[in-house]
């Protein structure tokens, strides 16, 4: 049953970057792109721009994913050794609110900054527009699931049931004792 569940939410990643790579051609055919018509003198600071800001945007995409994936392999290697504590210690952590908003910001940068070139073409249009509204979107949401390893479709397997109910209970405040839980024997 977990292999459905995997691969449920990696079809739902999939085709959330699908559909965010097609809104982004509609996007720039419709609305972006006529408005750069007379942009010929600008091409240069545009490149500039929108390389940096990639180049930007994949080095913070590889440091975030690495960073999720140890987290993940944390709680993989708690699950696997039966360490309790660890997992507990470990399952939680989350990247912060405030980096996860500058991902968000850098990302829809780097979308946008591939919308201030004017092309001819629409083949070279959606192909450039597609690949990179699929890529950015497509990053961000396995970063998000790698980011919850005890629910995410990339999420850790084979966590006891016990486990999970005392982290929820932590999460919602309540922290259960050991003496307080009821013993299951």
């Amino acid at each position: 049953m977990r292999v459905k569940e995997i691969w449920r939410g990696l079809l739902i990643i999939l085709l959330i970057g699908i559909g965010a790579g097609i809104l982004n051609v509609l996007f720039f055919i419709y609305a972006m792109n006529p408005l750069s018509i007379g942009a010929k003198g600008d091409e240069v600071a545009v490149s500039t721009y929108a390389i940096n800001l990639f180049v930007g945007w994949v080095f913070f995409s590889a440091w975030f994913l690495s960073r999720a994936d140890d987290e993940l392999k944390k709680v993989e290697e708690a699950v696997h050794k039966h360490d309790k504590e660890a997992f507990m210690l470990e399952a939680p952590k989350q990247i912060a609110l405030s980096i996860r908003i500058l991902y968000l910001l850098i990302s829809v940068l780097v979308i946008l900054s591939l919308h201030l070139f004017h092309l001819e073409s629409i083949l070279v249009a959606s192909m450039i527009q597609f690949g990179s509204g699929f890529l950015v979107v497509t990053t961000a949401l396995v970063l998000w699931d790698l980011d919850n390893p005890v629910g995410g479709a990339i999420g850790a397997p084979n966590i006891p049931k016990e486990w999970l109910q005392e982290l929820q209970a932590m999460k919602n405040g309540h922290l259960v004792s050991e003496l307080e839980a009821p013993l299951e024997k």
